[in-house]
This record gives structure tokens, sequence and C-alpha cells, in this order.
């Protein structure tokens, strides 16, 4: 008698088949992804946390029943796993593309264009970022605010926010990370298309930062081809600038810039005329404004 090793396949769920998987059964797909088809229906009874960042779904995931649930959803090697303390089944998909563009809804001061999922049922739900979901532009650019991200729905032409302002919760860094909607209201996910990162703009405006309070603001914005940039602070001392272009490229970076009588000035040197952000940081803190040079 002969015993052969057996190791698992990828696992591939073609159309109009269905592969379950119970809570708490061992399972492994020995660092695999599983590929299923838009007709194919990969499910979990809920509970289930399996799902890792060598073993997710590339495809729909289905969640049988009441619960908190992983659902290991991935797409071009990126793991995202949406976790959701549904009631009913719930469904989530992941794309790692950008998502339908749509202007901003009331208090949605910014969408994230990177990535989005597909999500449908009733539950309160958790999306994870890591380093190539680009929160720090989404951040930055947008107030520096690391607690203003939160989940922002598509619907109708307009990304709104899922759940009321100043309700989620951010945890993690600008590299690993993740939000969670209001954790005393589910979402009705049927409501949004798509789902994806957005900015709280009443977090921004609301943060009780001495260095926000204090205030940096942009003198005769936008800059005319002869004027040097010019801001306003409260800050005298020890403020450091780099200036980015629209793609994030870092063009020029001050250190210990001085301010005279709460002005400060930077040479625009080469600058051509277009849109330009500006990283002001002070002490282990920052904030990002948008210049205009004509």
């Amino acid at each position: 008698m002969s015993i052969q090793l057996l190791s698992a396949q990828e696992l591939y769920v073609g159309d109009n088949g269905e592969f379950y998987l119970k809570k708490d059964l061992p399972f492994t797909t020995s660092n695999t992804v599983v590929t299923v088809t838009s007709l194919g229906v990969f499910s979990l009874e809920a509970g289930n946390t399996w799902g890792s960042i060598v073993e997710f779904v590339n495809g729909g995931v289905l969640a049988y029943g009441d619960g908190v649930t992983i659902l290991p959803t991935g797409n071009n090697s990126v793991y995202a796993p949406v976790t959701a303390d549904h009631t009913g089944d719930i469904f989530a998909s992941y794309i790692n593309g950008a998502p339908t563009s749509g202007t901003n809804g009331t208090n949605v001061n910014a969408v994230s264009d990177v990535e989005y999922w597909d999500l449908t049922g009733n539950a309160i739900i958790t999306l994870p970022w890591n380093t190539s979901s680009n929160i720090t532009d989404l951040v930055n650019n947008n107030g520096g605010v690391l607690n203003a991200v939160t989940i922002v729905g598509f619907d109708s032409g307009e990304w709104n926010l899922v759940s009321a302002s100043q309700t989620s919760t951010v945890t993690g860094d600008l590299t690993n990370g993740a939000v969670t909607s209001d954790a005393s209201n589910e979402v009705l996910l049927n409501d949004f298309g798509q789902f994806t990162f957005g900015i709280d703009n009443q977090i921004v405006l609301s943060t009780d930062d001495p260095f926000t309070i204090t205030g940096i603001n942009i003198l005769s914005n936008p800059i005319k081809p002869t004027d040097n940039i010019r801001f306003s602070s409260g800050i005298s001392e020890n403020l450091d600038v780099t200036i980015y272009d629209t793609t994030g490229k870092k063009l020029r970076y001050y250190d210990d810039i001085n301010t005279l009588s709460g002005i400060g000035t930077m040479p625009r040197t080469t600058l051509t005329s277009g849109i330009y952000f500006l990283k002001f940081q002070h002490e282990g803190k920052q904030v990002v404004k948008k210049i205009i040079l004509e």
C-alpha cells in the first residue's frame, strides 16, 4: 500500500456553482486565491473569520444569517476584507480600481479614487486600508486629519456619508488601518451602489488641534506670476513646507521657515502656472493647503 501526499488545489467557483464554508470548519487553499465568476457564489455561514493576505476570494462573497462575519474579499493581489455586524444575509465584493465619478454630497470633503466595494444587506461595516489604498494623500490633501476618514456610498451620481457625520470610528495609521460605520446604526447597504473611503468635512473643521486652530491661510490666492507665495500663520518659527504637484510629486522643500508679524514667504522660483499643494508641518502635526499659480 502506498500513501500519496495530498495538496490543496486552487479553488475555482464557476457559473451557477456555489462553495459553502461552515463556521469554524478547518479550511485552507494552501496559500492560493479563490476565483469566483460573476455567476458563481462563495458563501459563508455567519460568524466566519476565514481569510488572510494569501487566502481570500477574488470575486463575490455571500454570508448567510445574522452575526459578525469577515467577508474575505480581494482583487488584483490586494486583500480587502469587509467585517460586517449584520442582520440577515450580506454580500460583498472588492474592486482594486477607481470607483464611479460623482459629485461630493453634504459633509463629504473628498472621495478615494483607488478602490471600492459592492455591498448589499444591512450591517455595521468596517472597511480596511493598506499601503496601496493611498490614504496618506487622501488625508493630507484634504485637511490632514486621520480621524476624518469615513465610509461614503454612491447614490444617483453623488457620494454621501453612509452614517451621520462624526459617528465613524477610525483605527490604525495612514498606511494600515480601518474605519467602521456608526456602531449604533446599521447601514442600509442597498441604498448605495458602491462604497469607498471619504473625508468627513465636519471632523476636519472641528478638530481640536492647536496647529489647526492657529490656522494656515494662503494670501492672494490665485498667485500672480510676479508674486511670491505668501501665507499667514500664528506659528512664528520652525515651520516646514513641502510643495507637491497634483500627481503627488515632491517639487520643493523649505525647512525652518520663520514668519514676520504672522506672515511667511516662499519664492515661486521656476514653478509654472497650475494647481499645487503645500504641506505645512510643525512639531509632528500637519495641514495641507491648495494654491493656484497664474
